[in-house]
């Protein structure tokens, strides 16, 4: 086996670059299986990744880029600085956007992703055969030890579960961390209600809106003041276009405020941060401490 084809290359190969070199490196890797002799990971097509982003390419990577050093910067700050050794979960991986950025840093083995649906697991899998892709059941539990991991990392996941799912996921983090193990994620901010609002008034003025996930939030939090009180008296706001008992119930657009955090989650987990700074962030970044 030669060193472009095992399994630690791209870890071996830039685990010495800045994370701003490592951008141009995936960047560069768009355009070519290869950079510097190693073989990088494939990207699946641009119809999926638009699917679940909203774009593709380069903006996606610039995007996912953004969210790890943010990661990276937390975990630091906490007092768990990412190593090689680190063990990391995606959680919704989607097409394994996330874990591919950590490849430069923490080795293959240590780096785990689930995903619920089945096209995107077989998409992440076929683009990145060097990493651990797992199917995630709607609930869990997940097939993992408990106690082995260091960091659990979801990009834009809870901005969709519901408060039944979010909640199982959080209990299941906390079985599955170290003592101290962060969870980092993102949720939309209570800006996204007028974003819903802002929907609905281009559908209503007849212009077409630009993707399908914005007719959804159009349909989303249609009671902006109901909504708004809701946020203000800390309670967990979501909104699907499927009815319970129907499983899409689960899943929709979901805002989670800080004091629900507080309220629900604090008997397991410490609040580092809870950021809603649309400069450094298109949603709110989420830092928890996994207490015992």
């Amino acid at each position: 086996m030669t060193h472009s084809d095992r399994t630690d290359a791209v870890f071996e190969a830039f685990h010495g670059l800045a994370d701003e070199e490592w951008l141009h490196v995936l960047v560069s890797s768009l355009s070519g299986h290869e950079v510097r002799g190693v073989r990088m990971p494939e990207f699946p097509p641009d119809d999926l990744q638009r699917e679940i982003h909203g774009h593709h390419g380069e903006v996606s990577i610039h995007e996912a880029h953004v969210f790890y050093r943010e990661i990276k910067a937390y975990c630091a700050y906490a007092g768990r600085p990412v190593r090689p050794e680190t063990s990391v979960l995606d959680f919704g991986c989607g097409w394994g956007r996330m874990a591919r950025l950590f490849m430069k840093d923490v080795r293959s083995q240590s780096l785990v992703s689930v995903e619920h649906t089945d096209r995107f697991l077989m998409a992440a899998r076929r683009a990145n055969p060097f990493l651990s892709f797992l199917q995630a059941g709607l609930v869990p539990p997940l097939p993992l030890v408990p106690g082995t991991l260091d960091l659990v990392t979801s990009w834009s996941t809870f901005s969709h579960l519901d408060e039944f799912l979010a909640g199982h996921w959080m209990r299941e983090f906390h079985r599955l961390l170290k003592p101290d193990g962060l969870v980092v994620f993102t949720t939309q901010s209570r800006r996204f209600l007028s974003f819903c609002a802002e929907q609905r008034l281009r559908r209503a003025s007849g212009m077409r809106l630009e993707h399908p996930w914005h007719e959804a939030c159009a349909n989303s939090f249609v009671d902006e003041a109901q909504a708004n009180s809701h946020f203000e008296a800390g309670r967990f706001l979501h909104a699907a276009s499927a009815k319970r008992p129907q499983p899409q119930a689960h899943y929709g657009e979901a805002i989670i405020p800080r004091n629900y955090i507080l309220k629900a989650w604090g008997g397991m987990f410490r609040l580092i941060e809870y950021l809603d700074n649309p400069v450094r962030l298109p949603q709110v970044l989420i830092v928890l401490q996994k207490i015992e």
